[in-house]
C-alpha cells in the first residue's frame, strides 16, 4: 500500500485547514475521519483502518438510500482541495511524487467505497423508514468520530515510541563519555600504592561503573535494533565451543547459587553462519536470565538439535534453555521480550545481577529478540505458569538458520562464507 512520510507530514501540518470540510456539516465526521485515515495509511503503509472506515460509510449510505455519486463526492472534494494546495505550495518535482501517491490512494478509496456500496445494496431493505435512516446517520457519525480518534491516537503512540527510542540512544551516548572518564581514573587509582581500606572503596566504584557500562551498552544495542541499524559480522560459528566459553564465564555465578548447568546435543550441531559476538550476547543473556530466576540449587539444561528445512523455514538449529525457576505467567510469555519488562511483582525483586530474581533494567530479553530476528531466526518462551513457591520452570527456544536469512534490515559483513 502507499506509504509516504513526506506527504503524511505535510497533511498533518495542514490538518486545521484541510482536515475539516468548509461546508456540509452532516458529512463532517466522515470527512475528518477520512483525512485522519489517509494520514495514518501514509505513515503506516497499512490500509486496515481506512478500509474499515470506508466500508462503514458505504454500508450506511446504502442502507439509507443515499446515492453512490453523492457519497463519492466527499473523497473527490477532499482530493481536489489537497491537490490544489500542494500545487500552490510545493515545488514541481516533489509535488509530482506527492500527487502521484495521492492519486493512487484516492483511487483505492473510491474503489473500496464503490465495491462495498454495491455489495450492501444487494441486501438493503426495500422499505426504509425515516427513523431507520436517522439512526443509521447517527451511528455513522459516531463511527467516523471514533475512527478519526483512533487514527490520531495511533499517530501519537508512534510519535511517543520514536521519542522514547531517541531518548534511549541520546542518554546512552551522553552518559558513556563521563563514565569512561570515571573508569579511567579508577583504574589509575588502583595502580597506585594506596591504603587497603581505600582500595576496597575504589574497587566498589569500579564494579559499579562496569555494571553501568554494561547497561549503557545494552541501551545502545536496543537503539540499534529499534532503528534497524544492527551490524552483523558473519563467520562460521561452533555453538558447542561458544557455549563452553559462556558456561565458563558463568561458573562463579553458578557456584554462588549452587546451581548445576548441563548441555545435550551441542557437539553434534553443524557450524552456523552468524555473528559470533551477537550469539555470545544472546545466549549469555538467556543463561544469565535462567540463573537469576532459578532458586538456589536449581538446574539448568541447554539442549541443541538440527531442524530440517520446511516450506516456511530453511535448515536450522534449535537451542532450548530449560530451568527449574519461577516460570512465566501465560499473559507475559510475549511481553517479557518488551523493553523494561520484569516478571512478577517489582517489590519481590532483590538487587544484583545474579541474585534470585535480581533487579535489572529489563533490556536483556528485548535485545535477545532483536538480535535473533536480525539473524533471521525467532525466539519464544514456554512455561506452565509463574509460581515462586513450586517453581514450574520455563524453556526458552531459539531457532536460527544455518545460513543467514535475515528478516530485518541489518548491516552485514561476511568474514568467510559458510559451506554446509
Amino acid at each position: 500500500m502507499v506509504k509516504n512520510e513526506t506527504l503524511a507530514g505535510w497533511l498533518q501540518e495542514h490538518i486545521d485547514m484541510l482536515g475539516h470540510p468548509p461546508e456540509d456539516p452532516p458529512d463532517s465526521g466522515f470527512y475528518a475521519a477520512l483525512y485522519e485515515g489517509i494520514i495514518n495509511i501514509l505513515r503506516q503503509g497499512e490500509a486496515g483502518l481506512l478500509d474499515s472506515l470506508l466500508t462503514t460509510a458505504a454500508t450506511q449510505a446504502a442502507g439509507s438510500n443515499r446515492s453512490l455519486s453523492n457519497l463519492l463526492a466527499i473523497p473527490t472534494n477532499l482530493r481536489r482541495r489537497i491537490w490544489d494546495r500542494i500545487v500552490d505550495e510545493i515545488d514541481p518535482e516533489p509535488a509530482f511524487a506527492m500527487l502521484s501517491d495521492l492519486d493512487l490512494l484516492f483511487e483505492h478509496v473510491r474503489q473500496i467505497i464503490t465495491d462495498r456500496y454495491l455489495e450492501a445494496r444487494q441486501f438493503a431493505p426495500i422499505d426504509n423508514p425515516a427513523e431507520l435512516a436517522r439512526l443509521q446517520s447517527e451511528s455513522e457519525q459516531k463511527v467516523m468520530e471514533y475512527a478519526a480518534e483512533v487514527a490520531r491516537t495511533n499517530r501519537e503512540l508512534a510519535r511517543l515510541e520514536k521519542a522514547k527510542t531517541n531518548f534511549i540512544s541520546i542518554a546512552a551516548h551522553e552518559l558513556k563519555t563521563p563514565l569512561t572518564l570515571i573508569q579511567g581514573y579508577v583504574n589509575m587509582l588502583l595502580d597506585m600504592k594506596i591504603d587497603s581500606d581505600i582500595e576496597s572503596f575504589i574497587t566498589g566504584i569500579r564494579r559499579g561503573s562496569l555494571r553501568m557500562g554494561q547497561i549503557l551498552e545494552n541501551m545502545l544495542d536496543l537503539s540499534a535494533i529499534d532503528t534497524n541499524q544492527v551490524k552483523l559480522v558473519m563467520s562460521a560459528v561452533n555453538l558447542d565451543a561458544l557455549f563452553s566459553m559462556i558456561i565458563d564465564q558463568q561458573q562463579s555465578a553458578l557456584q554462588e547459587r549452587g546451581q548445576s548447568l548441563h548441555t545435550i546435543g551441542l557437539n553434534s550441531l553443524p557450524w552456523l553462519e552468524a555473528d559470533q559476538t551477537r550469539l555470545h550476547q544472546i545466549f549469555t543473556h538467556l543463561i544469565n536470565n535462567a540463573i537469576k530466576y532459578t532458586p538456589d540449587d536449581g538446574k539448568i539444561l541447554v539442549q541443541g538439535e538440527r531442524l530440517p528445512a520446511t516450506k516456511t523455514r530453511p535448515e536450522s538449529i534449535r537451542i532450548k534453555i530449560k530451568d527449574t525457576g519461577v516460570g512465566i505467567a501465560p499473559e507475559e510469555r510475549d511481553t517479557i521480550f518488551e523493553r523494561f519488562h520484569r516478571t512478577g511483582s517489582a517489590r519481590l525483586h532483590s538487587t544484583g545481577a545474579t541474585k534470585f530474581m535480581g533487579a535489572g533494567p529489563g533490556l536483556g530479553l528485548a535485545i535477545v529478540k532483536g538480535m535473533v530476528e536480525a539473524h533471521g531466526g525467532r525466539v519464544w518462551a514456554d512455561s506452565p505458569g509463574f509460581d515462586t513457591q513450586n517453581c514450574p520452570g520455563s524453556t526458552f527456544n531459539v531457532i536460527l538458520p544455518i545460513n543467514l536469512n535475515a528478516s530485518k534490515p541489518a548491516k552485514i559483513k561476511r568474514l568467510k562464507k559458510l559451506s554446509v
